[in-house]
Parts: C-alpha cells; sequence; structure tokens
C-alpha cells in the first residue's frame, strides 16, 4: 500500500497529501495511507495523567518546539494573512 507521511501540524501539507493519496486511490484503485505526524501536549481526557508514561524531558522538548511552530490553526492564519487572503481583525 502507498503511504504518504506528513507534518500533522501543517493545514497546506496535509490537504496536499490528501489529494496525492486521492489521486493515487481513484488513479490505481488500489488504498493509500496518509500517516499525519503530530504531537499530542495534552492528555487525552480528564481520566488521563499522560506525566505516567511520558517524562517531563520530552513534554518540555515538545512543548518548547511547538511554542515555536505554532498551533497548526496559528500556522494557516498567519499563510493567510501574509499573502492578504485575511486580514489580522478578521481572526
Amino acid at each position: 500500500m502507498p503511504t504518504i507521511r506528513v507534518d500533522g501540524n501543517d493545514i497546506l501539507a496535509i490537504y496536499a497529501a490528501c489529494a496525492k493519496a486521492r489521486e493515487i486511490i481513484i488513479k490505481e484503485k488500489r488504498p493509500a495511507l496518509v500517516e499525519a505526524m503530530s504531537y499530542r501536549v495534552g492528555d487525552h481526557s480528564t481520566s488521563d495523567f499522560s506525566q505516567r508514561y511520558r517524562d517531563e524531558k520530552e513534554m518540555k522538548k515538545w512543548k518548547d518546539l511547538l511554542t515555536k511552530i505554532k498551533s497548526p490553526i496559528d500556522r494557516f492564519e498567519r499563510y493567510l494573512t501574509r499573502r492578504g487572503l485575511a486580514k489580522p481583525e478578521d481572526t
């Protein structure tokens, strides 16, 4: 099965990967897998305590990284405003 690995925090990359997977599915009449790589910073739910299975060093590393690159929504907002497709006051 063809696979496509993509940055799960990049909305446009996910769109492009899904479009490519769709093309494969239609053209080759077989399944395709899109693997969106991301990291869950918070707990799964209120009954989950992720510090039981993740150490603080790992969590801090990812939290710092994701703070630098921003959330997927922040990244898409920045993309739209830089291209003049939205204004800061629209968000």
